[in-house]
């Protein structure tokens, strides 16, 4: 929970935008939905501080972030509330059927084998992203569009691969953010294999223009004033991305940006669901 700031607005953003292709959830479902996804990703971060503990005790600023390295838990304690997180998640996602509880279940899978050491996907190359850009990102997205529906329609199949291509610029960007430190620990990630140098520069633009054909997506499957606002709330915003400086656009694929994912969320399910309520 204490690493909830970095990852509550994608969490926000990704239900909000199962539910545009998945209109017949109520609000309950929405909140069971949120809160089960939600301790889905607290696990992946927790168990990650678990595997990593040894680590980031090599360096300054993880030392003092992770719980274990600061002598807030032991070991031991931190393992059982990372295990009791990921099986809270799944009895929330349980009243949604097997479906969903087997994506959920995928995603404890990979968020652990991402981390364990003596698999450690994240240190290998390529498979790396793939594996980050599907359990953070793409199976929470995936629980929601699928939830109480008889199957996928074939926008939200491609929708979820925008997400997980966005969930990979962002993996990308966090490795070659902690390049020294994983070149210090033995990881040998994708951004140990590749010219760092002229991918970085590219990094916002691979995380932006797959989020416009999420919104695209969007507007295709919202009708009338719907399609109205939102589409004027997307465009307005590739506006700003353009005029804005390449420091603040390296910042949208960072944690820093969490707030703004949260907003777009919100705003999102508000005005879908207020116009869906006028006659």
């Amino acid at each position: 929970m204490s690493r909830v700031e970095e990852f509550y607005g994608n969490t926000i953003a990704l239900v909000a935008l199962g539910t545009i292709f998945n209109p017949r959830l109520s609000a309950g479902d929405i909140v069971l939905l949120f809160t089960g996804n939600l301790l889905l990703t607290i696990f992946a971060f927790a168990i990650n501080d678990v595997e990593d503990a040894e680590d980031d005790s090599k360096d300054a600023q993880k030392v003092v972030r992770n719980p274990i390295c600061a002598h807030l838990l032991t070991h031991g304690q931190a393992l059982a509330l990372s295990w009791l997180s990921a099986f809270a998640g799944l009895a929330l996602l349980w009243p949604f059927g097997g479906r969903v509880v087997l994506l959920g279940g995928l995603n404890v899978a990979l968020g652990f084998l991402y981390s364990y050491k003596r698999i450690r996907l994240k240190a290998v190359p390529f498979i790396d992203l793939v594996s980050h850009g599907l359990f953070l990102g793409t199976l929470q997205f995936l629980t929601v569009a699928y939830a109480r529906a008889a199957e996928l329609p074939r926008a939200a199949a491609l929708g979820a691969v925008f997400i997980c291509a966005i969930s990979m610029a962002g993996d990308l960007w966090n490795e070659i953010r902690d390049f020294e430190v994983d070149r210090k620990t033995g990881i040998r990630n994708t951004a140990s294999v590749v010219d760092v140098r002229r991918i970085e520069p590219i990094l916002p633009h691979l995380f932006v223009w797959p989020s416009v054909g999420v919104a695209a997506l969007v507007l295709l499957n919202l009708s009338g004033t719907q399609r109205l606002i939102v589409g004027l709330a997307v465009a307005a915003l590739c506006v700003l991305f353009v005029l804005l400086p390449s420091s603040f656009k390296k910042r949208m694929v960072t944690d820093q940006a969490q707030w703004l994912a949260a907003l777009a969320g919100i705003l999102l399910l508000v005005i879908c669901r207020v116009t869906s309520a006028v006659p």
